[in-house]
């Protein structure tokens, strides 16, 4: 795993932002200046603009030049972030001046130079030690020399002791470069401290000083200590002030993409995205707020760490946008991550209130300027990734963001994803998508319905069909009937724990979208044919389903139009269909096989008694009391409300075969021995029979009353 080191780069060959013409301009310029006195050469920039490899590749130019010089430059980078007040910044400078002379330089400028930079060293370390000095340190040098004497005979004559120094800087002729850099960095009073001890203290003959700072961050400090125009101030101690060019966004992008690139091509697996997606997403929710190298760098490394754990479960394009603000706009970032149900329109206060698309906009546009955000860049950046959000301040409307097409690409604004992108917790993930692909793509029967069976068992199975809806259109050609028949096959074990939602209704659904992909008409009645073949009783209420949808398509029912869009098949194969049907329901219950357990048996038995009523009035006159009761609880249908669930009865269906009395007495005269002849529920269903039987048809009694009955009376 590679991260971007955030460090400053030395060599041309290093440059991807296309500074090494400046930084050789700018190393030429320093070699060649020759003037005897002292310069100060400012570099100004913005943080993460690269200053410091610029001054890194112009250093670099200036060795180069000089290679074949007697007198090389000595250069030295002197770093101010280990002082604690300026009397110890001043001693520190020395010493290190010193010690670069006595490394780099020639023995006589050793011999010159060196002993009096320790004297002029040994000063400032004295004074430190003397009560009340520092504070005078920083006024003039003739202040200073009175304040020695006034403590130490012995000390050398400060005015002396600079004299030697500039004497012999002058006479051995020979260049000492001293780069302060990030001095932006500082806190104001060291600030100030520097451009002292550089104009003050330190202004020798052939010393060349590069400071290295962001123009604003000083000249406001400078003004805030020194209660002066920094601008001002800067211009009286720089000679030469040189502004980093402004970084091509065109540059920067391109490095910010091979980064990208590179990060993608590591992962085990195909990353795929949509052109349309990217295009939106990087205009409103990255690229603003890519400035530099520094956030390329900080963006794409944060990014490669959190993909390369949740590249299977989230979108490519939105989790780079969302870790973009992550790191560079992390106030918004929190925002988003405290209001998932204001943006995955998880409630409905556009609906309920009378608030108007430009009040939603000033609110939010005040929120978001209340926590210090550029709220344009801030509603642009929320409006592409949520489309709730979109809608509600009516700033953008995407056709192609449908619900499927957000869940199918594991987009941020679906709900159910959402968190994956705020924390590396992939327990949201209820069945990850790594498995749901192999099941579209990789596995056989036996494979598909194994699978299935897990799902089903560890309670996923809506969550595992939501995805496969959203994902039907991946669906290779030439398995859409394999995984259309795992499904059917499956359905009616499917854990059916949905208040709102039917899960059979969903994977029913599911299974007839798969049907219509297919090309030709003789396929779809082939697959249907094939599953209707193939069914026993646990499936025979999923095929009456569909054969029922095929129906109602044709009008065949009752008095209705057609609906051309749902005949999936000719009415000469529904036809046919119906025959198999009714075959597979003779074959059924000529085996004494109980029907009353199939799931939908209400459907099953409308659909049995539109295509042969004589034999199911005849199939009923045969069936015993303990099957007439088992009859009642197979058509109890289940209610929800705010005050419990329940089972109810449709008179106007069972009372063709038996009547509402006859039930009743029938329960009534029950014998504890016969109880075991039915389940739990269907116990209950009956007590719910008993219970409403001298109740109005509006008046309803909860399953837990019923349960509570059968407590009392029959256990």
């Amino acid at each position: 795993m590679n991260y971007n080191t955030d460090k400053p780069i030395n060599t041309d060959e290093q440059d991807l932002l296309g500074r090494a013409f400046f930084s050789n301009h700018l190393g030429r310029a320093i070699y060649e200046y020759n003037g005897e006195d002292g310069l100060v050469i400012g570099v100004f920039g913005k943080w993460g603009m690269g200053k410091t490899s610029i001054i890194n590749m112009a250093l670099n130019e200036v060795n180069k030049l000089s290679e074949n010089d007697k007198n090389k430059p000595i250069i030295m980078k002197f770093s101010p972030w280990n002082y604690s007040d300026k009397d110890n910044l001043i001693s520190l400078f020395f010493q290190s001046l010193k010690n670069k002379i006595d490394i780099q330089g020639n023995e006589r400028i050793k011999q010159v130079v060196g002993q009096a930079l320790v004297e002029y060293s040994v000063i400032f370390d004295v004074l430190r030690l003397v009560p009340g000095v520092g504070s005078t340190v920083s006024s003039t040098l003739r202040n200073l020399t009175e304040t020695v004497g006034k403590h130490s005979t012995n000390l050398p004559d400060l005015d002396e002791t600079r004299e030697k120094i500039e004497e012999g800087l002058s006479e051995i002729n020979e260049k000492i470069i001293i780069v302060i850099d990030d001095i932006d960095r500082l806190i104001n009073s060291q600030i100030r401290d520097i451009f002292q001890l550089v104009k003050q203290l330190a202004d020798f003959p052939n010393v060349i000083y590069i400071l290295v700072m962001d123009r604003e961050v000083v000249c406001r400090a400078l003004n805030e200590v020194q209660k002066i125009d920094g601008e001002e101030y800067l211009e009286k101690i720089i000679q030469v002030p040189f502004e980093i060019p402004e970084l091509r966004k065109a540059r920067l992008n391109t490095i910010f993409f091979n980064k990208i690139e590179q990060i993608i091509s590591d992962l085990p697996e195909e990353v795929t995205w949509d052109e349309s997606d990217w295009n939106i997403v990087f205009r409103n929710c990255i690229e603003p707020y890519l400035n530099n190298l520094r956030d390329v760098n900080r963006v794409t490394n944060v990014f490669r760490f959190k993909y390369e754990m949740l590249y299977s479960e989230t979108y490519f394009v939105d989790m780079l946008a969302i870790t973009t603000i992550e790191v560079l706009e992390p106030k918004l970032y929190k925002w988003i991550c405290d209001n998932k149900k204001l943006l995955c329109g998880e409630f409905m206060d556009k609906i309920l209130s009378d608030t108007s698309d430009d009040d939603y906009r000033k609110l939010y546009c005040n929120q978001f300027e209340n926590l210090g955000i550029d709220s344009d860049l801030a509603m642009d950046y929320v409006a592409t990734l949520f489309p709730e959000f979109s809608i509600k301040v009516n700033k953008y409307r995407y056709d192609f963001q449908s619900m499927s097409d957000i869940r199918s690409k594991m987009r941020v604004a679906y709900s159910e994803r959402f968190d994956l992108y705020f924390m590396v917790d992939l327990d949201d993930a209820k069945v990850p998508r790594n498995t749901i692909n192999n099941w579209i793509y990789e596995l056989n029967e036996d494979g598909l319905n194994e699978a299935l069976r897990i799902i089903n068992a560890e309670g996923n199975i809506k969550y595992f069909l939501d995805e496969l809806v959203s994902l039907k259109d991946n669906i290779p050609y030439e398995r859409l009937k394999l995984v259309a028949t795992a499904i059917f096959e499956s359905l009616w074990e499917f854990k059916d724990g949905e208040k709102f939602i039917s899960i059979s209704y969903l994977a029913e659904n599911f299974v007839i979208d798969i049907i219509r992909k297919l090309k030709t008409e003789n396929e779809k009645y082939d697959i249907i044919r094939s599953l209707l073949e193939n069914v026993d009783k646990n499936r025979l209420g999923t095929i009456s389903r569909i054969i029922f949808k095929l129906e109602v398509s044709y009008g065949r029912l009752e008095e209705t139009k057609e609906f051309s869009a749902d005949q999936l098949i000719s009415l000469d194969h529904l036809k046919k269909i119906e025959k198999t049907y009714l075959t597979k329901i003779r074959d059924i219950i000529t085996d004494n096989n109980p029907i009353f357990g199939i799931s939908n048996f209400n459907c099953f038995l409308y659909l049995w008694e539109h295509l042969d009523a004589n034999e199911v009035a005849n199939y009923f006159k045969e069936i015993d009391d303990t099957n007439k009761l088992k009859f009642i609880c197979a058509l109890a249908s289940k209610w929800n409300g705010n005050r419990g669930n329940g089972w109810c009865f449709q008179a106007e269906v069972y009372s063709k075969y038996i009547s509402k009395d006859e039930i009743y007495k029938l329960i009534q005269s029950l014998e504890n021995s016969k109880f075991n002849e039915f389940t739990e529920i269907e116990l209950i269903k009956l007590a719910s029979f008993i219970l409403n039987y001298n109740k109005n048809a509006t008046a309803r009694v909860s399953e837990q009353e019923a349960r509570e009955y059968v407590e009392k009376e029959w256990s």
